[in-house]
């Protein structure tokens, strides 16, 4: 260019930006003959964005002319790295504060867990506008003090719509759905978020029946919508649900969204159709991390580990990276098939060749692997090595091993270290007493059940659901006063003539 200003030197540096090229961002922006203040805060958000902050001191220490931009994007840089004192420092240092300093600050300390100072700081603030306000209301339902919250929004000069949601996740994130339903029905407009919000608070048929009432009032749902109703259609296993949520993604456009077909690979999946799954897979013009796992999880929840490894292998020499629920998948493929050779290299591979810590449900895997493998003591000496925070799922993973190979001895050992941790676990007692009576030990198995009943102790009772007629019917054992129990019988009846004719 023969000749450039402010606008060519941003818009070339704030494209490397967003492209992640840090190093020719710089090298631009070294060739500039003067940068303005603008353009050096285009580095300079780079650098905080991209998690560069040794770089953007330094950026920030040379500036000779520093706007409110420059210091907010500082502070704002330091809180993410969790050094609130030094942000604080800087606030305290800047010598023209705007409202937007004041919430960097204030989300600072929220993101930081500590909301008492957040809360100092909003008081202190000589001007507050919406984004302080729905900051520090945000900031009280991630606390879970809704309570906090609702008398911060009744204060709340000018309240607007992202307000009003964030209430709505309050209610919904505590479990509280008929508060979040009044809620909702009381909002003077409602949005994609809103809907999307009180959706995903129910885990049944409410979930199907709003997604309805959203499309009867001309709302079309987004990727968000869509991908939460089919999640929910694959938890009830509900297949008609499901298949008309899927035409209605067709028809609206997101056939090629990978969130949505991802959801609907699982859905497919958890209804027992691996074939409509793969062709939705197959289907897909771009694929991500979250569509490879979908399809790996399918393959290895229905036993077909084979198939989920080969996958694997195409995964990564694809160019993707697997991450957490990639070897989740992985290791419960190789536990259900008892490829204990093949599990071990994958467990020891995710940490040396792709640098993932193992979780819960990882060493859960292993345990489960070896267990079924009758390794028992070798998968109680795995346990031990376990971090203590993640020990609880591999004892009772390994206590089901010991129950399948009737090895009482080492599952009172493990009964006895998850009911240390969870002494109220009624399931543990449960699964205790039942494998005594495995072995003929009546009176063991009597005295826990006696203890139980002593400290009014039970195991959670399951629910069940069956799809009747495109709606969902949920029940639970022995429950005689369903509306709906003739009918329910006798599909359940059906479904277990279906089943022994398959077998």
């Amino acid at each position: 260019m023969p000749s450039r200003n402010d606008v060519s030197w941003l818009t070339m540096i704030s494209g490397y930006i967003r492209r992640r090229r840090v190093r020719e961002a710089r090298e631009l922006f070294d060739r500039a003959p003067s940068p303005s203040t603008s353009v050096c805060n285009a580095l300079l958000s780079g650098y905080v964005t991209l998690g560069c902050m040794k770089d953007a001191e330094e950026l920030f220490g040379r500036m000779q002319r520093r706007d409110p931009v420059s210091w907010n994007v500082m502070i704002t840089g330091h809180a993410r790295a969790g050094r609130m004192q030094v942000a604080q420092s800087l606030f305290d240092e800047m010598p023209q504060k705007d409202t937007i300093s004041w919430t960097a600050v204030m989300r600072g300390y929220l993101q930081n867990g500590d909301i008492d100072a957040s809360w100092k700081v909003f008081q202190e603030m000589p001007d507050r506008d919406a984004v302080a306000w729905n900051t520090m209301i945000g900031g009280f339902v991630q606390s879970e003090r809704v309570d906090d919250a609702l008398r911060l929004f009744a204060e709340m000069p000018d309240r607007d719509l992202v307000s009003w949601n964030t209430i709505l996740q309050g209610y919904v994130q505590n479990g509280d759905m008929d508060s979040a339903n009044t809620w909702f029905r009381r909002m003077p407009e409602k949005d994609e978020t809103s809907w999307n919000t009180l959706i995903s608070g129910y885990k049944d048929e409410g979930a199907l029946a709003l997604l309805s009432e959203m499309i009867r009032g001309g709302l079309r749902p987004d990727q968000a919508t869509l991908s939460v109703v089919i999640s929910i259609c694959a938890s009830l296993v509900a297949l008609g649900c499901g298949k008309m949520v899927h035409l209605r993604a067709v028809k609206t456009g997101f056939e090629h969204d990978a969130l949505v077909m991802s959801s609907l690979i699982s859905m497919y999946s958890k209804c027992g159709l691996i074939a409509e799954a793969s062709q939705v897979f197959d289907a897909m013009v771009q694929r991500d991390t979250v569509a490879w796992n979908a399809m790996i999880a399918t393959y290895a929840y229905h036993g077909m580990a084979a198939e989920a490894l080969k996958l694997f292998h195409r995964m990564t020499e694809g160019g993707f990276r697997p991450d957490h629920a990639t070897f989740l998948s992985v290791l419960s493929a190789c536990a259900h098939k008892g490829y204990l050779y093949e599990g071990c290299r994958y467990f020891k591979s995710m940490q040396e060749d792709w640098n993932l810590i193992p979780r819960s449900d990882h060493y859960s895997c292993m345990v489960d692997l070896l267990g079924r493998s009758g390794f028992t003591q070798q998968a109680y000496a795995f346990t031990r090595t376990i971090p203590s925070g993640l020990q609880v799922n591999a004892w009772e993973t390994l206590f089901s091993a010991c129950n399948a190979h009737g090895d009482v001895q080492l599952g009172e050992v493990i009964a006895n270290n998850v009911l240390q941790v969870q002494p109220s676990d009624g399931g543990m007692y449960t699964l205790l007493s039942n494998l005594y009576a495995a072995k003929e030990m009546w009176s063991s198995a009597a005295t826990v059940r006696g203890f139980m009943k002593e400290q009014g102790l039970k195991k959670e009772t399951g629910c069940s659901w069956v799809e009747l007629k495109g709606e969902v019917a949920s029940f639970s054992s022995n429950d005689k006063t369903h509306p709906l129990i003739d009918q329910i019988c006798q599909e359940v009846d059906n479904l277990s003539v279906m089943i022994e004719e398959a077998t």
